[in-house]
């Protein structure tokens, strides 16, 4: 391991020693084959979890560099992202040597090969993300020589497709794991006849100079065991690229015992093939540095030139690659615009955010949409459910199980296909899981149900009284804060006034929340609900 990963692990070990939970972060470990059954026995015979935990930092120490990008991958997928932010800065390079960025990487033979394949170029504007591209080289290299599938999932429009295409600009990768080439098919949402012709076209690309003339296949049985015939034989340790894909059966055409990468909003896709699986979640949101980068870029001036509505626009987009490229390319065809697009955003009004990009969407809305479109309709009516979820809030399963008047089991499973879908986000920090959505995503979900909130939050409402009757919630009880921090808001919302002025009023209900909270918190309520408090009954 290099001195400087090395450092980085003793420097912060006490607060990973503290905070981990080793079993769900030696799964990934095993599962990148950096850690052994034996080792992980060994973690497991610790008494508490402290100490499991500084055995299994023991053992990442007597490792090499894959075992840290590893164990920082882990923290990021489990919810440890303050934990994995201590360590960031100390993940290694992939390639030995002096370390290139993949700008740099750009050989006459890198060239030839992705032009070959079919990788897409980078688009005009490009802002790199070192840490992402990286973390997709090291699963490629994870893979070897065997078969196995490495997953770049992530939500609509948050680079999955631009950062694979840049992980790719590498030589030693490409020279050194995957010398049969690479072979890239755009798949997005098919249907079976859909899915034939892109077989029939890859088929054909593979044998473009076979001296035999052969016709296309004629189904999707045919076409697949031509394509596993022409990966063993001709292109034997090449790399097969479906970007977007949408439906797992859809990948039972590519699972010939080859090396695939796919890229997809929905993590669990690969469920239904076989072989070594490795995932890079690709985060939501750009760093505002990032972000203010992009449209410098797009309307050609310094970042300390832009107007003082820059940083307020980057804010407004969340941090979400597709939004900051859209509100570029606008401005760069309509410069003296920012007020506007600026006001744009601010009101939600993202059907007027519309414009060509490298993106395959044209505005947000319909990057969103075509996500929760997918899901059968009752999932869409519990998606829709979460419209009044208060922003930036982490929200504990046991509120959506008063809401849905269900089991903690059948609501994590709901709350999981959100997950897989890149719909919804979970924390596992904690005694239990905790969810919420991209600001983007919420934004969406109240613009696109906006006629529906009242009745939504007079839902929520309903659903606590009638769980807690004339009880209120104690602090041993997960979702306790939830309900004394945002209880008064979802009445506010329904315009449930004479429910409202109760609970505010209620002698006990302010004992219980002051000891809880403290008052700051009461008598912002009192001065947020106002007009309704002073009303006369």
């Amino acid at each position: 391991m290099d001195v400087k990963s090395r450092n980085y692990l003793l420097m912060n070990r006490q607060a990973l020693e503290k905070d981990i939970k080793t079993s769900y972060i030696m799964d990934h470990m095993i599962s990148d084959e950096v850690l052994t059954l034996q080792e992980e026995e060994r973690v497991k015979q610790q008494n508490t979890q402290k100490e499991r935990a500084a055995m299994l930092i023991n053992i990442i120490l007597t490792k090499d560099n894959n075992s840290y990008r590893s164990f920082y991958n882990a923290l990021l997928h489990e919810g440890y992202s303050d934990l994995a932010a201590l360590l960031q800065e100390g993940i290694p390079a992939i390639s030995s040597g002096n370390r290139k960025s993949s700008m740099d990487g750009m050989t006459s033979y890198v060239k030839r090969v992705l032009c070959e394949g079919g990788v897409p170029q980078r688009p005009v504007v490009f802002v790199t993300r070192p840490e992402l591209v990286d973390a997709i080289k090291q699963k490629l290299c994870c893979l070897g020589s065997d078969p196995g599938w490495v997953t770049v999932y992530g939500m609509a429009g948050c680079g999955k497709t631009v950062l694979t295409a840049e992980a790719l600009r590498d030589h030693h990768l490409l020279e050194g794991y995957f010398p049969g080439g690479v072979h890239w098919v755009s798949v997005g949402k098919q249907d079976k006849a859909g899915l034939l012709i892109k077989l029939q076209n890859l088929c054909s690309r593979l044998e473009h100079d076979s001296t035999l003339s052969l016709r296309p296949p004629l189904n999707i049985e045919e076409a697949k065991d031509r394509l596993r015939l022409l990966m063993l034989r001709k292109y034997h340790r090449s790399l097969l690229i479906l970007d977007d894909i949408w439906d797992s059966w859809v990948l039972k055409a590519f699972d010939n015992q080859c090396q695939v990468l796919i890229t997809s909003r929905d993590r669990s896709v690969t469920d239904a093939v076989a072989g070594n699986k490795y995932e890079v979640h690709v985060e939501s949101g750009l760093a505002h540095e990032k972000g203010l980068e992009i449209l410098s870029l797009f309307v050609n001036m310094k970042i300390s030139e832009l107007p003082e509505q820059a940083n307020c626009l980057v804010r407004e987009c969340k941090g979400s690659p597709l939004v900051i490229s859209l509100i570029g390319a606008l401005l760069r065809d309509f410069p003296s615009r920012w007020e506007y697009y600026l006001k744009q955003l601010q009101n939600k009004q993202f059907k007027r955010i519309r414009k060509s990009s490298s993106y395959d969407y044209e505005a947000v809305d319909e990057a969103m949409s075509i996500s929760v479109e997918q899901l059968n309709d009752n999932y869409k009516d519990y998606y829709k459910d979460l419209s009044i979820l208060p922003k930036d809030v982490k929200v504990p399963t046991k509120v959506l199980c008063i809401l849905w008047d269900m089991e903690t089991e059948e609501v994590e499973d709901i709350l999981q296909e959100f997950v897989n879908k890149s719909l919804l986000f979970c924390d596992r920090n904690g005694k239990s899981f905790h969810y919420y959505l991209h600001d983007l995503q919420l934004d969406f979900l109240t613009e696109k149900n906006r006629n529906q909130l009242q009745e939504l939050h007079k839902n929520i409402v309903n659903q606590y009284k009638k769980y807690y009757k004339l009880n209120t919630p104690v602090p041993s009880q997960e979702d306790c804060m939830y309900w004394y921090n945002f209880l008064a808001y979802h009445m506010a919302g329904a315009n449930m006034q004479k429910e409202l002025r109760d609970l505010m009023f209620s002698l006990d209900w302010i004992k219980a929340k002051t000891e809880l909270v403290g008052p700051a918190h009461l008598i912002h309520e009192y001065v947020e609900y106002s007009s309704i408090l002073d009303q006369k009954v």
